[in-house]
């Protein structure tokens, strides 16, 4: 009674009542034993020649109607819930009208579509071929009103799916159909079983299509439902005793409908696998990540025939996608790694969706993408020997550690030793090929983490994506994946762009920067310069330094005061710079003096200022503010410049720091270095 409200037992016990009692009704009315003359009994009307027909002639034809439910719903299923095409609410109304029609009506529908003198019955006529009132017309009736089951499970669980696993096996190599195959129907089987079952029962206890369009034919058409009611009349006790059959038969599909061991229920959790120790004692029970092996020489990558691994390539992209406000373009030197920056929302994401062919091409119309001097713009993801690593491992949960490194080799052609060759020799590269053998389920967060860096790596690509890989890891375990990623870039160098928000994967991991602000680049450079001299407001919050972009109006030797938003700063430049150069003047939080009055002396920059937030920062506190020009409350959270002074606790006590005090920000003009953009 968790979270319930006890009334509610009322309505559902009556409702439990209101199923339970009339089968229990049922139930006592059958005799099971035989009468005083030793005829009768449930055995003996169960097993009689026209039940034993009509039980027999249900179970092919609704085995068969199911088989055509599979057939025919799953592809229905698929094209509704992964297709969009005008009309597609009144197809899908009309394929689901099944199931609110009175079977009576579908059989009569079927009756003039394919009766003798029906649409197209009476042209199978002149071939000889006759539909109705055939077994043939039974398992049509059945297929009819059983059909929408299946493929309203099917589409369901289809449209709760994350369609990224099916976007990950696609950069991999793997064509449509083994995407199909290998990835979406294996996550779907549950409810593909689950429709299934429900389609048999629904065939299986069809009555009005079938009387309708079939018949009543002995061991012809007259399946278990039509023999009940024929008896109803001729023999009631045989009409309950087979009831009774169908009872039991419904029970027995409702079970497994619900059983944990058919359709993976709570109960049928798997347990993790544990790997036995070399002298046969189970291993404990482990879900730490692995420490990362080293890398102990070079694997040789397949490439088509098992080739040579191929030489970095250059690439070349234009982002161009409308709907989104990005308009991006980008050079990437063969080998490099180049860190994609920015704010939720600038570009990143679909930058990385362009290079690797996951967006259609009407939506990204305008974009290019070329690899070593060849356009793959209308490629297809699987051509574009792209890999691609998010934020989630996005592993095959049906396949072993092993089966996941090797799906992408075997996707492209290479044989199941080859591939598993590849596999083990990718995963060695991240430090798990102790591993191979476990399921994806058993896995960490961090080694799930490696694993799928190490299914990219397999297929050699010429482009690595990783789209903050590290992103929803810990710390410690965030390290590991930073470590192995490190390792293999310089084993095996080649083109890396990686969209992160962490300036530790820009220091370990990346040789070049470039920030996107509102889908353009705003700062491009090498990694070095970005993190100590930054020029965007985004780098400048990643390196933990205050940034103030505008305009210079004077320069006195090095000395230069520049004009930004709402404040003159004063400062030092390290470079020539000019009179009416676009500028930043940066400076750090621990530099910055916090005063409650006016402060006097000079050189100073003082700005006055709201406090917006006071948040510990290691042993000291930092204070964040905004200029106090204007309401505070006006601006959204990054409308304008953000600056931030770091103080010791007792500092920030004695000054009553509090957001929406409004006090100074000070800096030494020699603590401001001034840079052109």
């Amino acid at each position: 009674m968790r979270g319930l409200p006890r009334w509610t037992l009322v309505p559902a016990a009556l409702g439990a009542l209101f199923v339970v009692v009339p089968l229990a009704a049922l139930v006592l009315r059958v005799d099971v034993a035989p009468g005083p003359d030793g005829t009768g009994g449930l055995w003996a009307l169960i097993t009689s020649d026209e039940a034993l027909d009509a039980l027999g002639l249900s179970l092919r034809t609704s085995l068969t109607a199911t088989a055509c439910c599979l057939v025919l719903g799953a592809p229905m299923a698929l094209v509704l819930a992964r297709t969009t095409f005008p009309g597609q609410r009144v197809a899908r109304s009309l394929v689901l009208l099944p199931l609110v029609l009175p079977p009576v009506v579908g059989g009569i529908a079927l009756l003039y579509t394919f009766g003798r003198r029906g649409l197209i019955g009476e042209h199978l006529e002149v071939l000889g071929i006759s539909i109705a009132f055939s077994t043939t017309a039974v398992v049509m009736a059945q297929t009819f009103v059983a059909l929408p089951f299946l493929v309203l499970s099917m589409e369901g669980a289809l449209r709760t799916q994350d369609t990224r696993f099916e976007d990950v096996a696609a950069t991999l190599g793997a064509r449509p159909t083994t995407v199909l195959r290998r990835v979406t129907l294996p996550r779907v089987l549950p409810a593909l079983a689950s429709g299934s079952v429900l389609a048999f029962a629904r065939a299986l206890g069809e009555f009005g299509a079938t009387i309708t369009f079939a018949g009543a034919l002995q061991g012809v058409t007259q399946t278990l439902p039509l023999e009940i009611y024929l008896q109803r009349s001729a023999d009631p006790d045989a009409a309950v005793a087979l009831s009774l059959v169908l009872v039991v038969v419904a029970v027995v599909i409702t079970a497994a409908v619900h059983g944990p061991g058919l359709l993976g229920g709570p109960t049928a959790a798997r347990t993790p696998r544990r790997r036995p120790r070399p002298d046969g004692t189970p291993a404990p029970r482990d879900t730490a990540p692995a420490e990362v092996a080293p890398w102990s020489g070079e694997v040789e990558p397949w490439s088509g025939d098992r080739a040579a691994a191929r030489p970095p390539v250059a690439l070349h992209v234009r982002a161009v996608v409308p709907e989104r406000g990005v308009n991006v373009e980008l050079d990437v030197a063969p080998g490099e790694v180049v860190a994609i920056l920015g704010d939720n929302g600038a570009g990143k994401s679909t930058l990385v969706q362009v290079v690797a062919g996951l967006l259609d091409t009407r939506t990204a119309r305008g974009s290019s993408v070329v690899l070593d001097g060849t356009d793959v713009s209308r490629a297809h993801a699987r051509e574009r020997h792209v890999a691609w690593v998010s934020q989630r491992p996005l592993l095959f949960a049906h396949l072993s550690v092993e089966a996941n490194a090797a799906f992408g080799p075997r996707a492209r052609g290479a044989s199941r030793g080859a591939a598993r060759e590849l596999a083990r020799g990718a995963l060695g590269r991240v430090g798990i090929v102790e591993l191979a053998g476990r399921r994806a389920t058993d896995l960490s967060g961090g080694q799930a983490q490696r694993a799928s860096v190490a299914r990219a790596l397999a297929t050699d690509p010429d482009v690595l994506l990783l789209d903050e890989p590290l992103a929803s890891l810990d710390v410690g375990v965030a390290q590991h994946v930073r470590t192995a990623l490190h390792d293999a870039q310089r084993a095996q160098p080649r083109t890396t762009l990686l969209v992160t928000h962490d300036l530790l994967d820009v220091l370990v991991l990346a040789d070049r920067v470039v920030v996107l602000e509102a889908g353009r680049v705003v700062e491009d450079g090498p990694a070095a310069d970005v993190v100590t001299r930054p020029r965007s407001r985004f780098a400048a919050r990643l390196a933990g330094v205050n940034l103030l972009a505008g305009t210079l109006e004077s320069v006195d030797d090095a000395v230069c005061t520049l004009a930004a938003t709402g404040a003159r700063v004063v400062g030092t430049a390290g470079e020539p710079v000019s009179v009416g150069d676009p500028a930043v003047a940066v400076f750090e939080p621990r530099a910055v003096g916090v005063h409650r009055t006016t402060p006097e002396g000079s050189p100073r920059n003082a700005f006055a200022v709201v406090v917006t937030s006071v948040e510990p920062h290691g042993p000291l506190v930092r204070v964040w503010g905004r200029p106090a020009g204007g309401r505070i409350s006006d601006r959204r959270p990054d409308d304008g410049p953000h600056l931030a002074a770091d103080l010791t606790p007792r500092a920030v006590v004695e000054l009553r720091l509090a957001p929406g005090e409004r006090v100074w920000f000070v800096v030494k003009a020699a603590e401001v270095g001034v840079h052109r953009r």
